[in-house]
């Protein structure tokens, strides 16, 4: 696991700090619960603009040059997951998560969660077939777009139910 922090200052120091004291916790939590691997993961904090940046940046690989703005849809998202060419990317929002441990720690589960089920059998061609549509290169029947959002509302309602998991997280870092 690599941690990286991103376009932000020191008054998120402590957001950093928390991330960074903790991910591995987070992580075996969430394996244990879950069932599954986080496997190659990269975690970062970032701005609310740098987050979606290492979105664009990760994704670039896969599907040529993208607009970090096509993805700033929600500046107040206090994290989001995606993969990259070889793995995943977690990345906590330093801005949203300011001053809000518990809201550091559920996000980290939820993020950490979405690694996992990324990591499934199939998801990553899921996942990969998604995003080619949303990017417009190759668009989805309308049935493979039902199924994808199918899969997607179930795996937001796994990650979820995850972060009330938040209190083992702080009990087990404190």
């Amino acid at each position: 696991m690599r941690f990286l922090a991103r376009s932000v200052g020191r008054q998120h120091q402590a957001t950093i700090d928390r991330v960074n004291a903790a991910v591995d916790a987070a992580t075996r939590i969430v394996e244990g619960k879950v069932r599954g691997c986080v496997g190659p993961v990269e975690v970062a904090v970032a701005s609310s603009s740098g987050m979606w940046e290492l979105v664009a940046e990760a994704h670039r690989p896969m599907f040529g040059r993208q607009d970090p703005h096509a993805w700033q849809h929600d500046r107040n998202a206090f994290g989001t997951t995606t993969i990259t060419k070889s793995g995943v990317l977690v990345v906590i929002n330093a801005q949203a998560c300011k001053g809000k441990a518990t809201e550091v720690d559920k996000t980290l589960l939820h993020e950490l969660t979405h690694a996992v089920q990324f990591n499934r059998r199939g998801a990553r061609d899921l996942i990969l077939r998604s995003l080619a549509n949303n990017y417009g290169i190759d668009p989805m029947t309308e049935r493979e777009a039902r199924a994808a959002n199918r899969r997607v509302d179930a795996d937001e309602r796994e990650a979820a139910r995850m972060e009330r998991h938040h209190r083992l997280l702080a009990q087990s870092i404190a």
